[in-house]
């Protein structure tokens, strides 16, 4: 088992270093300080990354696990995004300006990641130019991610919106609750329901329709 384990975190840093050289080259001695400062964490389905109205503290290397993004807002809260291993996670906003989140992280599976403790990576980032390219292309990449996703959601109805999600992420849908896909598509979990019954499949969406029914059995709805 630990011997799996240590493979495993290998393994995870080897994908990591290839991420930031296919995001923005760095040097091999940037690679290395950043090494330097890397620190291995793990979550448990349910458990909080990152609380609401606290501060971030670390850019996180997700190599197994779903995290869901939620915003908080005028008394409200939506799911904005589910974060997939293997993947960046932080809040940068607050991660950069050391403001408090109104955002939550939450693992909804348990889950394994690579830290980089905020003190040191913004430290180097001041000392490494590469480095602070690299984080400026991985921040400019997620926010052009971010405005796809919103133009969808925005452009599409209820109905191809819940099949947009079940497209990009058929392994979420079956972790994640009915409530959390309704506040993602942006519905009601009646009208969700609803939805799920009466929904339209064309010949060439019988995946989905089959995820569809197979969600069904796992949340004991029709």
């Amino acid at each position: 088992m630990e011997n799996r384990h240590r493979n495993e975190i290998a393994e995870a840093i080897d994908f990591f270093y290839t991420y930031v050289q296919s995001t923005s080259p760095v040097s091999p001695s940037s690679w290395e300080a950043l090494r330097g400062i890397m620190v291995e964490n793990t979550a448990v389905k349910g458990e909080r990354i990152l609380d609401y109205m606290k501060i971030e503290q670390a850019v996180r290397f997700l190599y197994r696990g779903i995290v869901k993004c939620e915003d908080h807002f005028n008394g409200k809260t939506y799911v904005y995004d589910f974060r997939m291993a293997p993947i960046i996670l932080s809040e940068t906003v607050s991660f950069f300006n050391g403001i408090p989140s109104r955002i939550t992280l939450e693992a909804i599976t348990d889950c394994g990641f690579i830290e980089l403790p905020r003190h040191s990576l913004l430290h180097l980032l001041q000392n490494h130019t590469d480095l602070a390219v690299f984080a400026t292309k991985g921040v400019a990449n997620y926010l052009g991610m971010t405005h796809y996703k919103q133009a969808l959601l925005r452009t599409l109805d209820a109905e191809q919106r819940y099949k947009h999600f079940l497209l990009e992420y058929p392994q979420v849908a079956k972790a994640c609750k009915l409530s959390d896909i309704a506040s993602y598509i942006d519905v009601t979990q009646q009208s969700l329901s609803r939805l799920r019954k009466n929904i339209d499949w064309q010949h060439d969406e019988s995946e989905l329709k089959a995820l569809n029914n197979e969600l069904a059995l796992i949340h004991g709805i029709g």
